[in-house]
């Protein structure tokens, strides 16, 4: 694996095994409903730009967006609540679903990234 993580939209590089250690929790704001079993559906706000704000006055543009996840995605996003590091997210995917550690933990920090850069999620370095 690499030496350096860089999360989408922040621009910063994390060790990785930092990255690891990290545990990240909900933002807040962020609402959610679903069943977690089988799929889930995230909502947060986010601030509009002047060239959103001036465009929605013609156009009817949402002040949220939304996310669905599929189960897996439900079961990380039920995991981030501050107390769980990445590493440990990882080992309960592991222990709940077949697969090759490499992939699994490649596809867990890929989402963790996408999470953050949607500001969804913050890591708790």
């Amino acid at each position: 694996m690499p030496a350096f993580i860089t999360l989408k939209g922040k621009k910063a590089k994390i060790p990785y095994k930092k990255l690891l250690q990290a545990k990240p929790k909900k933002c807040d704001g962020v609402e959610w409903d679903g069943d977690s079993s089988e799929s889930l559906k995230v909502y947060a706000r986010y601030k509009k730009p002047y060239l959103v704000r001036l465009l929605s006055r013609f156009i009817d543009i949402p002040d949220e967006r939304s996310f669905r996840f599929n189960a897996l995605g439900a079961m990380v996003w039920e995991l981030c609540d501050g107390n769980h590091s990445v590493e440990e997210i990882k080992n309960i995917i592991l222990k709940r679903s077949k697969g090759d550690e490499k992939d699994i933990e490649k596809r867990l920090i890929r989402f963790i990234n996408r999470l953050s850069a949607n500001d969804l999620i913050t890591l708790e370095l």
